[in-house]
């Protein structure tokens, strides 16, 4: 029998609040970060009021995956983690599956959305990862899993729910924006990306039976670099001119609850809104919720046996 895992990756794990200068050491290319920037970082992260939720529900996350696999196959199928930023790193993990005698890794990559800079940039880092080890163990990606019917009924009762929040009053009028991180560049370069953005957006949209929403991009840099557009927080003041009175807000990147998309959907999200004297709700992460993960679990699993790959979803 092969001997299989599977590697989840993520962009960073934070156990301790003595983590962040290490991390934003590593995000800024081994340059030191400013006093500033470390002081406001630091702030961020403790007005969360608990420990930071990425790295820890993404541990989770791969527990009850490792569980699940365990149960559908009858076989030990380890999970490990590994992120971008923070150790384990890709080569910490692929060096310790290595030495293990695993002959075949399934990449997953924490992400539904397919980008050159995201989801590609991870699938990279593990081959390089493995010539440095001088490793021949096969890889098969786990990607372009957007439009998992268990994935997007998932998103939709989220959308749903947060619908449901929305006063009486003004639920018929409220707008649904979906949302995910702005990238640098022209549409061009970005079309795998904005398709499969558009492509959920329409399937959670239909499936929480949802008339009424926009697209909108977040987390976009300063000019005079070119981002996608348009910008999150724009598209609620546009909601507004047009008479919408409340706004829900989907972030459709983030599987799991991390500071960046708390910031810039619910955080901003809220400010904005009271600014425009609107209601305002953005939707739930899946975190390692049960229906989240069984979601995970079928697409992992459908690697796995050989079934249900992506071009089956569409």
């Amino acid at each position: 029998m092969t001997m299989k895992a599977v590697l989840c990756m993520s962009y960073c794990l934070l156990r301790s609040i003595d983590d962040i200068p290490a991390f934003y050491s590593h995000l800024y290319h081994g340059r030191p970060p400013s006093t500033e920037s470390l002081q406001e970082a630091s702030r961020r992260y403790r007005e969360l009021g608990e420990p930071d939720p990425l790295g820890v529900v993404t541990l989770r996350q791969a527990k009850a995956l490792e569980r699940r696999l365990k149960l559908r196959f009858r076989e030990d199928i380890p999970v490990y983690t590994a992120f971008k930023h923070t150790p384990p790193y890709i080569e910490d993990a692929v060096r310790e599956i290595t030495g293990r005698g695993v002959e075949h890794i399934y990449t997953l990559p924490l992400s539904p959305l397919y980008s050159r800079t995201g989801v590609k940039s991870y699938q990279q880092e593990v081959r390089k990862a493995r010539e440095a080890c001088s490793a021949s163990f096969q890889i098969t990606d786990i990607d372009r899993w957007h439009l998992h019917p268990g994935f997007t009924t998932a998103l939709a009762l989220r959308v749903q729910e947060a619908m449901q929040w929305i006063s009486h009053v003004n639920r018929a009028r409220t707008v649904v924006i979906f949302t995910t991180h702005s990238m640098p560049g022209l549409p061009g370069p970005n079309r795998d990306y904005i398709r499969a953005f558009s492509e959920l957006a329409h399937a959670v949209a239909k499936l929480a039976n949802c008339p009424h929403w926009k697209l909108g991009y977040r987390s976009g840099g300063s000019a005079p670099q070119t981002w996608l557009g348009p910008d999150l927080l724009d598209m609620m003041e546009q909601s507004v001119r047009e008479g919408w009175s409340a706004v829900v807000v989907c972030d459709l990147l983030s599987i799991t609850q991390n500071i960046e998309t708390l910031q810039d959907c619910r955080y901003d999200g809220q400010a904005k809104a009271e600014q425009l004297g609107i209601e305002f709700v953005s939707t739930s992460f899946l975190n390692d919720s049960d229906d989240g993960m069984t979601a995970l679990e079928e697409i992992v699993a459908g690697y796995i046996s050989k079934k249900n790959l992506a071009e089956d979803y569409r």
